[in-house]
């Protein structure tokens, strides 16, 4: 079976380290058969600080070049393929415009990693007072991002799970938003969308992948198929990171196959 991390991050992104050649080259180690590298474009929040304003004149084209480069020079080795993370799409659709221009992508990740007035939910204090308000506002937010289109994945459906769970003792019942939930998995199939497995969390507190099982089964009810999985890996060790327990999940829900994207086109994977 062919292997593909449709999900990861080099230096080149605010919250990663290592050079996209090292992570290359871990990937060629780790059998990996196609990688594509995602690195952070966020419309509004990594603006916000001074430190972050070079993310479009500097960060992501050179992302862009350097991923082209290293396609070049590994291509008897691995497929390496050209995507960029891009967070809260709709908060700047100014940003957004320059961003999606600023290279010949192969495929677009899109994520919501804070809700308008807020900071990212990495950045939150979570209790039973204040959940249900902010897993509204993050639904709504997602939907609003799915209804924009302009991208080829959706990135970690229920991003704000994984600091729930690492902070607190609260377990999460989607029950509420199930109509919100809906709309949102409807929308990306009448779009012809993907929705991503995000592996980083199964070796968590969170124990399982974003999103979970019961959300994976109703985009399948729903008629979804196209499924991309990412290890969003920030280090050559988290690459790959348990792919094999999201393949099971997938044979355990009746999914065949899994999709990378090349120039905005789905791939298919047969799953063995």
């Amino acid at each position: 079976m062919i292997i593909c991390d449709s999900h990861t991050h080099s230096s080149f992104s605010f919250d990663a380290e290592v050079p996209m050649e090292d992570m290359v080259k871990g990937a060629i180690k780790k059998n990996i058969n196609v990688i594509t590298f995602t690195d952070h474009c966020d419309a509004i929040g990594i603006y916000d600080e001074k430190k972050f304003e070079s993310v479009l004149e500097e960060e992501i084209p050179k992302s862009v070049a350097e991923s082209k480069r290293l396609k070049e020079v590994y291509s008897d080795k691995i497929k390496i393929l050209t995507g960029v993370e891009l967070g809260e799409p709709t908060h700047s659709p100014e940003k957004t415009k320059v961003a999606l221009g600023l290279g010949d992508y192969d495929f677009i990740l899109a994520s919501t990693h804070e809700v308008r007035g807020r900071e990212d939910f990495y950045f939150l204090e979570y209790d039973e007072n204040n959940i249900d308000t902010l897993l509204t506002e993050y639904f709504n937010e997602q939907l609003e991002v799915v209804k924009w289109n302009g991208f080829d994945s959706l990135a970690h459906f229920d991003y704000p799970a994984r600091y729930i769970a690492e902070r607190t003792d609260i377990k999460l019942d989607y029950s509420k938003y199930n109509n919100v939930i809906d709309e949102i998995l409807s929308t990306l199939i009448k779009n012809n969308k993907a929705l991503e497995i995000n592996t980083s969390t199964i070796s968590k507190p969170l124990s399982r992948p974003m999103p979970d099982k019961n959300i994976l089964k109703r985009y399948k009810e729903l008629g979804g198929y196209l499924i991309t999985l990412g290890s969003d890996a920030h280090t050559v060790e988290a690459l790959l990171q348990d792919f094999n327990k999201a393949f099971e999940i997938l044979k355990e829900l009746g999914f065949t196959s899994y999709y990378y994207y090349e120039k905005h086109n789905p791939i298919k994977v047969d799953l063995l």
